[in-house]
Formats: C-alpha cells, sequence, structure tokens
C-alpha cells in the first residue's frame, strides 16, 4: 500500500506536466498568453508570500 503513494504522486506529476505541454501548444498567443494565463490561475498561491516578502523588505527592514 506504501508503495502506491509515490507511484501515485509521480503519475500525478508526470500527467500535470503532459497538461502543461499540450496547455502551452494549444493556446494561441505564445508564450506570453501562456505564462499570463498561469499566473492569475496560481496568483492566489504566490501572492501572499510575495506581499509578506515585501512588508518585511520595505517596512521592518527600513533604514531610518
Amino acid at each position: 500500500m506504501n508503495a502506491f503513494i509515490p507511484l501515485g504522486i509521480i503519475i500525478l506529476l508526470f500527467l500535470f506536466l503532459v497538461y502543461l505541454l499540450l496547455d502551452f501548444i494549444m493556446i494561441k498567443g505564445g508564450a506570453n498568453a501562456f505564462w499570463d494565463k498561469w499566473v492569475k490561475k496560481t496568483l492566489w498561491m504566490w501572492l501572499p508570500f510575495y506581499g509578506l516578502q515585501r512588508l518585511i523588505k520595505e517596512v521592518i527592514l527600513k533604514k531610518k
């Protein structure tokens, strides 16, 4: 049973990479349109970390 978990993760990762490749091939507008689409889809995931980094850099570590 435990051997199936890593295998399942590898298969899901492979399928996701195939999906990304097919999405890149099918999209009209080239690489810029592809990245714009994926940035919008994953914005909720990376934006809080980026905002926290900027907050620390610009407010907390700001030299007076």
